[in-house]
């Protein structure tokens, strides 16, 4: 049977064990709200299983933690747990996003969409794709110029992902047959089930087998005789001159390979590989912390659910078809790539995802795969109508500048490489600034420079020894969101002060920008004001989002 497309919501009745009601879902739970039936039998004859979430503990609005309820302390609130805010557990990658995605472009707002110099983007450390789908995906209508797209991340597995999702997308721009092998799913879906899931269909992995596959496994043949760390490119050359650019060390050329390559790994041996992560006992108490602060009830059941499943599908979706471990997690060895935390929604804007219609009004997951798939769509939409350059790196941003040209790019984003815990933000200039164009060039070139850590690095300076915020420290460092009176200073200044930007502007030639104009200072911070309209969703959203609500964005240019 094929895999009913998600966008058709399907009828939420079935089981692992019984068929699938293969009607169109029209009515929600009354309940829950996080399913679709096609009708009162189907509901009716799917309520044995549907209670055990829809009547849930954990449904119930006076829900407390199971160390609430013991009279107990939490596991993260002894020993070392309680004065370190991270707490990881499980493998140390980041593969998706962990700050909402950007359009570093915002062509309308700076050069105009009358310009027609060819524009070049770098993302330095890129992480994902999701900033190069919603940059490229909000490209105006009827652009003749060339863009050209450079990213880089150390990380070997986040530039072979990259990489394998960007190849399927531009093959497909032109390869019928390569749409066939998607059975009854488009694109888009396929691609978001690649990036996402931990289990895909089989179609989608013969997709993957038959259209990216080869053109590995071609380069693998051509460079088995050279040295391992020799450091090689490719160029694959699709229609109207879009192109795709992988430059790796002979080695992980092979690696790129070997995820390709079937393994003998089975659906149920993945699952437990993940869920030992994402499920182990000894974090039972910071599981129900993170539910206990979640905007709604039923967000604690879906949240759950995709701890449970690690697929990224509305609830009430069929399952069965999920049956293959989706190789560009499952590959080398047989541990699970990222930490219990890691989650979908941490690289997309909550609020966007919220508004999202959807016929399960509370079902999260299944409105964070709808707004995926819009962006999806509008990303290939765009792909298959200008003419683009994609150039992928896998190396440390200090040998970054010798792949790449002096004064050629019309912005650069660097994640959060210049906070103080990682290259630091004179360091990131001064490897990176030469490469965006100069004002003569383009008055609008922009150097956009992300500060996650930056108030709780100051925490650290004046508590070395705890990371619990202090609120009436916190309130001289954030911009307030119209709780508390304005401070003397501008919100960046003490930070400013402290690692020296005047100096780092003089030495390197470059200045902040006094107003952000691509990229908003404070993304994810609060926007309404307490007792207006939807502030308490706000609040409910923001508090049950895994953003710190401190993320800071500053801008620069070249002087």
């Amino acid at each position: 049977m094929d895999v009913p497309p998600v966008l058709l919501p399907a009828c939420a009745n079935w089981t692992p064990e019984t068929s699938t009601c293969e009607r169109q879902g029209q009515k929600a739970c009354g309940n829950c709200k996080l399913v679709v039936y096609c009708g009162p039998n189907c509901q009716k004859a799917h309520w044995p299983e549907h209670k055990r979430m829809c009547r849930s503990p954990m449904s119930r609005e006076n829900w407390r933690p199971s160390w609430d309820r013991e009279g107990r302390e939490p596991a993260w609130a002894t020993g070392t747990a309680s004065r370190n805010w991270h707490n990881k557990f499980g493998g140390d990658k980041y593969l998706w996003g962990n700050t909402p995605a950007l359009d570093i472009l915002k062509l309308e707002q700076n050069e105009g969409f009358a310009y027609q110099e060819d524009l070049a983007l770098l993302f330095a450390a890129s992480g994902d794709l999701r900033h190069v789908i919603k940059t490229i995906g909000s490209l105006p209508e009827g652009m003749t110029q060339q863009i050209s797209v450079a990213m880089n991340d150390r990380e070997f597995d986040v530039v072979a992902r990259n990489n394998i999702l960007l190849l399927l997308a531009l093959a497909t721009q032109v390869n019928t047959e390569a749409k066939k092998t998607t059975t009854s799913l488009d694109t888009a879906e396929a691609l978001l089930h690649l990036w996402y899931s931990a289990s895909i269909p089989s179609g989608v992995l013969s997709w993957l087998e038959d259209t990216a596959k080869p053109l590995i496994v071609d380069v693998c043949k051509r460079i088995a005789n050279k040295p391992p760390d020799s450091i090689l490119g490719k160029t694959w050359t699709f229609s109207a001159g879009r192109t795709l650019r992988l430059v790796l060390k002979q080695k992980d050329w092979l690696r790129l390979r070997d995820i390709l390559e079937p393994g003998d790994m089975t659906t149920e041996g993945a699952a437990r590989i993940r869920t030992a992560v994402t499920l182990a006992d000894e974090r039972a108490d910071y599981r129900d912390r993170w539910y206990f602060k979640d905007a709604s009830p039923f967000m604690r059941i879906a949240k759950q659910r995709f701890q449970e499943d690690g697929l990224l599908l509305p609830f009430g979706h069929p399952r069965v078809e999920f049956d293959r471990p989706n190789p560009t997690f499952f590959h080398g060895s047989k541990s699970w790539p990222m930490d219990d935390k890691a989650d979908p929604s941490n690289g997309w804007p909550t609020l966007e995802v919220e508004r999202t219609s959807s016929p399960a009004s509370r079902d999260w997951y299944g409105k964070l795969f709808i707004y995926l798939y819009n962006m999806m769509k509008r990303f290939l939409d765009r792909l298959g109508k200008v003419r683009i350059s994609f150039d992928l790196y896998n190396t440390d941003i200090k040998e970054l500048p010798q792949f790449l040209k002096r004064n050629k790019y019309s912005r650069i984003e660097v994640a959060n490489i210049c906070d103080a815990g990682y290259l630091g933000i004179r360091s990131t200039l001064s490897l990176l600034a030469p490469l965006l164009q100069s004002p003569r060039q383009n008055p609008h070139a922009t150097f956009i420079t992300l500060f996650i850590n930056a108030v709780k690095e100051e925490i650290k300076i004046k508590y070395p020894m705890d990371e619990t915020p202090d609120v009436k420290f916190l309130t001289k460092y954030l911009p307030p969101p119209r709780l508390f009176p304005l401070p003397s200073m501008n919100d960046a200044d003490i930070y400013m002060v402290r690692f020296n930007f005047e100096q780092v502007s003089i030495d390197l030639r470059v200045e902040m920008k006094k107003s952000n104009t691509v990229v908003e200072e404070w993304p994810t911070r609060l926007k309404l004001q307490p007792g207006e309209d939807g502030a308490k969703e706000e609040f409910r959203l923001k508090l049950g989002s895994y953003f710190t609500n401190t993320e800071r964005y500053v801008e620069w240019r070249r002087v």
